[in-house]
């Protein structure tokens, strides 16, 4: 289904034939509702306990079908040192998780280690140069336009949009989904900016666009909104974040399956040789906000980087920006179900509900 096709088919199962019993619903309403249900159903089907089949993800061909869509296979990336102020500095490494992120489906971790002997370790650091911008509320996304050492304006305006102090917190934040898609699919490659919502690796401003260098740093990138005061990125604008991350020498490397281990747990463990995070053992992890920390032995191993398959956020489903479901089309009535279902518990004394969730039982 579309988006168009969705918000139809709520029309169909939530009016009675021949009336508009509830033909005050907004379109906005609609899609806040349709994108309540499919994070409730994502979770649901994510996890076993979650739901009545008792299946979670890849459990069954049902649930591989249902979650495909949004699984992301071996995004990887380095491990960095923690800051020197944690406790466990020199027994751990992080690996910190994409801004996408949602369920983690497995971990992995490529391994230096040597068999017979220590291995020597260096710190290399990496420089990253980025850029907050805050988003402003009086203006039109339309209107935006980048120009790169003072040649070019290119706008982003695929779709005429209100005013962004007219809308709610929903729709803005719909609005900065959209720019970031936008900008990366679009002026990424031509700029040597990557945008990123609220945070980025251990770079966090909740609410504002975070912009990375992904190449060379630009000379003279200006954007801005149209009207407006330009915005310059250059060395007196940007700012730059150290990662600390560690190369070795003297021995060999391998993959490893990683095992997860609970914060009440994790550190008696370490103290244990036949539990402690090792070669033979495997590395051991835990998460923790928006990252992973694994336990190492500078002398005799280190991991280099850290490999997972998770479930990504979906983009939110909107009419006004014209995006439908992302989830495979088996799930769409699904999910207009569960939306329905969302808006009877919501009118006041509706005495459909319970017919429609006697209905649900039958589903799946």
């Amino acid at each position: 289904m579309t988006v168009n096709d969705m918000h139809i088919a709520i029309d169909l199962e939530l009016n009675k034939l021949n009336s508009n019993l509830y033909d005050i619903i907004l379109p906005q309403e609609k899609d806040y509702f349709l994108n309540r249900a499919q994070e409730r159903l994502i979770k649901q089907y994510y996890s076993p306990k979650s739901n009545k089949k008792g299946e979670g993800f890849e459990m069954s061909q049902k649930r591989i079908d249902d979650l495909r869509k949004l699984l992301v296979p071996n995004y990887y990336d380095k491990t960095y040192l923690l800051p020197v102020n944690d406790f466990d500095y020199s027994r751990k490494l992080r690996f910190y998780f994409p801004d996408n992120y949602m369920f983690l489906a497995s971990q992995r971790s490529k391994i230096y280690y040597s068999e017979c002997g220590t291995i020597t370790t260096t710190n290399n650091i990496q420089t990253i140069t980025y850029y907050v911008m805050e988003v402003p509320y009086d203006l039109d996304f339309n209107m935006f336009y980048i120009k790169k050492d003072g040649v070019g304006t290119n706008y982003i305006d695929n779709v005429q949009y209100p005013v962004l102090n007219t809308l709610t917190s929903e729709e803005r934040s719909l609005f900065i989904e959209f720019f970031i898609s936008t900008w990366n699919s679009t002026f990424a490659s031509t700029t040597g900016w990557t945008a990123y919502y609220s945070r980025y690796k251990g770079i966090t401003s909740e609410g504002n666009i975070i912009f990375v260098v992904t190449g060379d740093t630009p000379e003279d990138l200006v954007f801005g909104f149209e009207g407006e005061e330009a915005i310059p990125i250059n060395d007196e604008s940007d700012s730059t974040a150290n990662y600390v991350y560690l190369t070795a020498t003297g021995g060999q490397e391998i993959i490893m399956p990683n095992r997860f281990a609970q914060e009440d747990d994790v550190y008696a463990m370490q103290i244990d040789p036949f539990n402690k995070s090792s070669v033979n053992n495997g590395p051991t992890t835990i998460i923790t906000e928006s990252f992973i920390d694994v336990f190492i032995n500078s002398a005799e191993f280190i991991v280099k980087e850290i490999a997972i398959s998770y479930l990504r956020k979906p983009k939110s489903i909107s009419l006004q920006l014209n995006q439908s479901c992302e989830l495979a089309e088996h799930m769409h009535a699904e999910i207009v179900r569960d939306a329905v279902n969302l808006l009877l518990e919501n009118f006041e004394a509706s005495g459909r509900l319970q017919t429609s969730l006697g209905v649900e039982q039958t589903n799946e």
